[in-house]
């Protein structure tokens, strides 16, 4: 990740380390529950979910990992959220 952001000059403005700091589900739904969009990378498959109370165990799903912390990568552009990582997605980022 800090090789992509260098290669665009971008500068995180908070950045933490999902190993040392987890997340459960209720903390990152309240970070992401009032987002506009929260888009999900999965190898080659893009999701896009908007945050509701219908949409919220979906995006729990999606957005957690196997150790049920956050994913990494995390970007927060506006609000926006774009979750784990997907070549496409990177290569032309919407959020640059």
């Amino acid at each position: 990740m800090q090789e992509f952001l260098d290669t665009h000059n971008l500068q995180a403005e908070n950045r933490t380390d999902a190993r040392k700091e987890k997340m459960d589900a209720a903390a990152v739904w309240d970070l992401m529950g009032s987002a506009e969009q929260i888009v999900v990378a999965k190898g080659k498959r893009v999701e896009t979910f908007v945050p509701s109370d219908d949409t919220q165990a979906p995006i729990l799903k999606a957005v957690l990992g196997r150790s049920g912390s956050l994913r990494a990568p995390t970007v927060q552009s506006g609000d926006v959220f774009f979750v784990g990582y997907n070549v496409a997605l990177y290569e032309n980022p919407p959020f640059v």
